[in-house]
């Protein structure tokens, strides 16, 4: 984060002011009011002695007056009854936002009453709003709130304490209010202080800001859950097919050190054998000779050739890599493909290779006693760099029959592995280009149909949208090389664009009837008002409310030449682990598309079905 990035708060409002104090004084029209008697612009002592002495009949009215004067003081009312109404306007706005403010306030308090401080700094000026608003900013607004926020407030609310006592006397001495300046100081300071850090502590600045801290709560741990592991550049398996990763990370034999990061492939049969006949030559092995392709885009910086594939056993430790690709994806993203066979890298220096294309066979030159292709990802452009621990995006687990959808992860030694081969027709279907129009006739709960157009947007930023003008609703959604996901919606929960982001949150788009893809919604949508007052007080120490998803294929009629497919999902929404609510959808893809789709709420006993056209 530079300089210029972080927010202004309150620090032109406190310069303006300072200037306008100091600069009055010359002018004899012009006088402050040091009246505490008005609100919301008329005289009102009456109420405002009626509600203090109402205070001062409550539990602890000693906090409790402190508290709501120290937050009137923000609008620069110094009394109980400013304050009560900013608490209501809080517990409206953001739960959390309240807590913030409470449990920064009662830091300060508390740290000045045990170590005996000056409270006539706090009395009469009431400046222990610096308390509440350093809780809120750095518990939940520019911070993502989290039990480590929480603690972080432990701490820097007594820095502030020290600052509210260092500058009274400072700026007695020059006859100016001290007003916010220590929460600006503070919070300034640690913002630009965690922007500089190289990886996140458990304590994550706010990157999207959504102006709650509930709702950058939810926003963080929703995006974490589902994108938590995903690499800017997608790297996939560097094989067609399905291959045995024989050594993974931190392998027994040469995964070690430097290079403990790496994957060896082989192919293997149903005895886990990795060669046919007796296994004395390398064309006995299943592997040697099969085409290794390019794991991304990219331009290959590097290639070795020439060198004699080793006979069954032996090694060669001069050329201890054998016939080597460097291709570099990005700054200090490079991946290595190793022991391939002489005389059939087809790339040379400067190419530049799309993902999936051919750059060479499996063979056994270098330390290779048999065939099998080494590949690495590293942060440098040399033959034998070190490994970079970075994750493979998408891709299949075989075992016993079944497959797993891995999705930005590491290959473990032994597992079955192959790369996604991404469905025309679903990939067609899901590829909404901008410009398009879909045309849907929708019958809900069997009271008639009605029609409605959706549209295809794209902003300058490259984010894609279906727009419904009816509803004035929008579905962000992202196409990640073999997934489509929905990202966010903003509109109208009730309207038939939410229900389909719903039931297609997360499609795979290869044809595997067998895999189920899971995913989380967020909570929004999917709970009444009071259950998530709760789940607001409750977060970040406890989250109670949950939406888990899953779609799969649950009928396709030719899973080599597919023209219908149809894919079933479903989302629960959870009440810590019992079932609130739960959506059922069903779509089916034709040739032309997306035809047709249904969706039943069990809940709201909601049943939608839907004609696309277009």
């Amino acid at each position: 984060m530079s300089l210029k990035k972080l927010p202004f708060l309150s620090i032109p409002f406190l310069l303006a002011l300072w200037l306008v104090i100091l600069g009055a004084g010359n002018f004899s029209a012009l006088q402050l009011s040091t009246r505490s008697d008005w609100f919301l612009g008329f005289s009102s002592e009456g109420i405002i002695n009626q509600v203090g002495e109402f205070v001062g009949t409550l539990p602890f009215p000693d906090i409790l007056h402190m508290y709501f004067r120290s937050l009137g003081a923000i609008l620069f009312q110094f009394n109980d009854l400013a304050g009560i109404i900013i608490v209501i306007g809080l517990l409206i706005a953001s739960r959390m936002s309240f807590i913030l403010s409470l449990f920064g306030f009662l830091i300060g308090y508390f740290f000045y009453l045990n170590f005996e401080g000056d409270f006539t700094q706090l009395v009469y000026s009431y400046i222990g709003f610096n308390f509440i608003l350093t809780g809120i900013a750095l518990g939940g607004f520019f911070i993502v709130p989290s039990r480590k926020s929480y603690l972080l407030l432990i701490i820097l609310i007594p820095i502030i304490a020290f600052m509210i006592s260092g500058f009274s006397t400072l700026f007695n001495f020059i006859g100016l209010p001290m007003y916010s300046l220590p929460f600006n100081v503070v919070v300034l300071l640690v913002l630009y202080t965690f922007a500089l850090r190289q990886k996140s502590t458990g304590i994550d600045l706010v990157t999207l800001q959504q102006f709650s801290p509930e709702k950058n709560y939810y926003k963080h741990i929703l995006g974490k859950n589902r994108f938590g592991n995903e690499s800017l550049i997608h790297i996939a398996l560097p094989v067609m097919g399905n291959w045995n990763i024989s050594q993974g990370h931190e392998g027994n034999i040469t995964h070690k050190g430097e290079w403990k990061e790496a994957w060896d492939f082989d192919i293997r049969d149903n005895a886990d054998k990795t060669f046919k006949g007796a296994g004395y030559v390398v064309d006995d092995y299943y592997c040697y000779d099969i085409p290794v392709i390019a794991p991304a885009n990219g331009t290959v910086i590097k290639v070795v050739e020439g060198i004699a594939d080793n006979k069954i056993g032996e090694i060669n430790l001069k050329n201890n890599w054998g016939n080597s690709i460097i291709i570099k994806h990005g700054e200090y993203l490079y991946t290595k493909l190793s022991h391939l066979k002489k005389e059939t890298i087809s790339v040379n220096e400067g190419d530049f290779v799309s993902k999936g294309d051919t750059i060479g066979r499996c063979g056994s030159s270098g330390r290779s006693p048999e065939p099998h292709l080494h590949f690495q990802i590293q942060a440098q452009p040399f033959i034998g760099s070190p490994t970079l621990k970075y994750p493979i995006s998408y891709y299949l687990v075989e075992d016993n029959q079944t497959r797993t959808l891995k999705e930005f992860s590491y290959p473990k030694e032994g597992e079955n592995v192959k790369n996604i081969s991404v469905n025309s027709l679903l990939a067609s279907a899901f590829n909404f280009i901008p410009g398009q129009t879909l045309q849907l006739e929708i019958e809900e709960n069997g009271k008639g149909s009605h029609e409605e157009k959706w549209e295809v947007y794209t902003t300058a930023y490259n984010q894609s949208y279906l727009y419904c003008p009816n509803s004035k609703s929008s579905a962000w959604f992202i196409n990640r090389d073999a997934v489509f996901m929905f990202t966010d919606f903003y509109g109208d929960t009730k309207c038939t664009l939410y229900a389909f982001y719903t039931i297609a949150q997360k499609i795979l788009l290869g044809a595997y009837p067998e895999v189920k893809v899971k995913d989380h919604l967020p909570i929004f949508g999917f709970f009444n008002k009071g259950i998530k007052l709760i789940q607001d007080f409750a977060a970040p120490f406890y989250k109670i409310l949950h939406v888990d998803y899953t779609s799969e294929i649950d009928y396709i009629n030719n899973e080599s030449s597919p023209s219908e497919i149809k894919i079933i999902s479903s989302a629960e929404a959870k009440i810590n682990k019992r079932i609130s609510t739960r959506v059922e959808g069903e779509i089916t893809v034709k040739e032309r598309g997306i035809t047709r789709f249904k969706i039943n709420e069990t809940k709201n006993n909601r049943k939608i079905e839907c004609v696309v056209r277009g």
